[in-house]
């Protein structure tokens, strides 16, 4: 069964320097083992991350220098939460316990933080763990998460200065080296889970024409949920447990949320 990794799209907004594929993958991994669970403690063994990961070269020592080094990377990414009268700053993991001799990680999710990975209905980026893990480089996986967030439209613009941010790139990485060595890879790699993958540059009405940002474009993914009542014929389809269900398109989908939020309302 595939692991799903599903988080509320503020995490989208953090830019997490300096980290390395192996790191990526580690974090999309507690991120999905610590979803729902609210603020709970949980255990891994080195072994089951290790599997997840699909991580074979790693000896134990060099495997407990990954997981330091991902959750101090972690530790200088600045988390925040802005109201009216308060700015509330802290870590992701305020929980990690690395037991060496267990071979085992303890991790909880921050108390203030705890609604990026629990009851997540709306507002959320989705995709699969599996299929993020066996991207190449640091910068298919970041391009992979960030277009998940607009699968249901298929449209992903952002401003450089933000993707530069996003991707890591190196200041001094003209828009050209950007171009031929980080989203022509990606794209070639991502296009085996977005069809019809385009990226458009958005150039600046001024002198020299300077690169303002880019626009990525491809099919939108079909939402399906389990529908057992209806009477619909049409896209109806078995999944792998045999349940009947049906595809919705982005209107209908926009009005399920509409009930569903009336719905709530109502009742509380």
């Amino acid at each position: 069964m595939n692991e799903i990794v599903k988080y509320d799209n503020y995490m989208n907004k953090l830019y997490f320097k300096k980290f390395k594929s192996v790191e990526y993958d580690l974090l999309m991994t507690l991120c999905t083992k610590l979803r729902d669970k609210d603020t709970n403690t949980i255990i891994l063994s080195f072994a089951e991350i290790k599997k997840i990961i699909q991580d074979t070269k790693h000896t134990n020592e060099n495997f407990i220098e990954c997981l330091k080094s991902m959750n101090e990377k972690l530790m200088k990414i600045t988390c925040s939460l802005e109201t009216e009268t308060e700015i509330i700053m802290f870590v992701l993991f305020p929980t990690f316990v690395i037991n060496v001799k267990q071979q085992i990680l303890t991790v909880a999710v921050n108390e203030k933080f705890k609604f990026i990975l629990n009851e997540l209905v709306k507002n959320f980026t989705r995709f699969d763990l599996t299929e993020f893990i066996g991207l190449n480089s640091k910068y298919s996986k970041t391009l992979y998460r960030l277009l998940k967030q607009y699968r249901t439209t298929g449209i992903y613009e952002v401003k450089i200065d933000d993707f530069r941010n996003k991707m890591d790139c190196p200041v001094s990485y003209s828009t050209k080296y950007i171009m031929d060595k980080i989203i022509k890879p990606s794209l070639k790699e991502l296009r085996n889970y977005f069809q019809d993958l385009q990226c458009t540059v958005k150039y600046a009405h001024k002198r020299g024409r300077p690169v303002e940002g880019y626009i990525f474009t491809f099919k939108p993914e079909n939402i399906k949920v389990v529908n057992k009542t209806s009477s619909h014929k049409s896209n109806m389809s078995k999944n792998d447990n045999g349940i009947m269900e049906r595809e919705l398109n982005i209107n209908e989908l926009s009005e399920l949320e509409k009930v569903l939020l009336t719905h709530g309302s109502s009742s509380n």
